[in-house]
């Protein structure tokens, strides 16, 4: 048996462009993020899985999974160590090979970000574990949690990407983004996470969208990327937002928080309690006094977060 250490990393993700449409076909833009998660991994002769999940603030969850059932031997998470199992379980389903030998695991992974955050701690775990695995990363997101496959992307990518499925295929193009003035653009958690899985369920079961939505989207992914005018960026970001409140039926962020704001306030991802891109026209200081006013005191300027 071998001793030797063995670690995988992936990328967290932000969606600029594209939220919910980009499952439908529109051209989307993400973005990797300097932030992400690591496993690592040494074989052991216990035929137990040891799994020591961390957080930069100190431990996550652990729990020990009997091998090859994968029964939970114990968890001080029920809910995250079942998670946990559902993907190693497909894992297992999708690949003979994986964790059928006669010896156990002692994984520890770290994840770089608040897992409130909606960063990606399942995409980038799911990445992690099919590199470990030897499968497809999308397969084993669509087999467990779903979604476009965005994440997965960004997971794997040194550069910001133009993700679009086509006939249910995912198209992956590297890309050239560098936003006008982006010392003026900031990140904003709005503190109140939002299941992907649940949200999806919801725009499947009430979203009301035309092709036109959709390509309308798209035009705008594609304007956003050439512009090198910060006026007609936050134009592009508006009427983002304008057309998913439509689609969804849901109040924009701006109107919900930011209603007397003077930049622009896009929704990223989920809608409804993660991050918003903000455009600022004042000091940084003012931005965040103004924001802490509000209730919001996690603020990440663009650089500061994105590869």
């Amino acid at each position: 048996m071998s001793s030797e250490k063995q670690t995988w990393s992936s990328k967290g993700k932000l969606l600029i462009t594209g939220e919910y449409l980009v499952m439908e076909g529109a051209l989307s833009l993400a973005l990797p993020l300097r932030v992400g998660q690591s496993l690592s991994l040494k074989k052991n002769n216990s035929k137990i899985l040891h799994w020591q999940a961390n957080k930069t603030d100190g431990s996550w969850f652990t729990a020990e999974y009997e091998l090859p059932s994968l029964n939970i031997k114990s968890a001080d998470d029920a809910a995250l160590s079942q998670k946990l199992k559902k993907i190693l379980t497909v894992a297992k389903e999708m690949s003979g090979d994986f964790l059928a030998d006669n010896f156990g695991f002692d994984v520890t992974t770290l994840l770089e970000f608040n897992p409130e955050f909606g960063l990606g701690s399942s995409s980038t775990l799911i990445n992690n574990i099919a590199r470990w695995a030897n499968i497809n990363p999308y397969h084993l997101l669509q087999n467990t949690f779903g979604g476009s496959g965005f994440d997965i992307a960004c997971a794997r990518s040194n550069n910001p990407i133009l993700f679009q499925v086509v006939h249910g295929d995912n198209h992956v193009t590297n890309v050239n983004f560098n936003p006008p003035e982006k010392d003026r653009l900031y990140f904003i958690y709005l503190g109140k996470k939002q299941s992907s899985s649940d949200s999806i369920s919801a725009f499947k079961k009430h979203g009301k969208f035309t092709s036109k939505d959709i390509d309308s989207i798209s035009d705008i992914t594609e304007d956003l990327i050439l512009t090198n005018n910060l006026t007609e960026f936050e134009k592009l970001l508006t009427e983002h937002e304008r057309i998913m409140a439509i689609v969804l039926k849901l109040p924009t962020a701006k109107s919900l928080y930011f209603n007397d704001y003077p930049g622009v306030v896009k929704s990223l991802g989920a809608w409804g309690g993660d991050f918003v891109l903000v455009t600022n026209h004042d000091f940084e200081i003012n931005l965040r006094s103004y924001m802490k006013s509000k209730g919001f005191d996690t603020i990440f300027r663009y650089d500061g977060l994105v590869l």
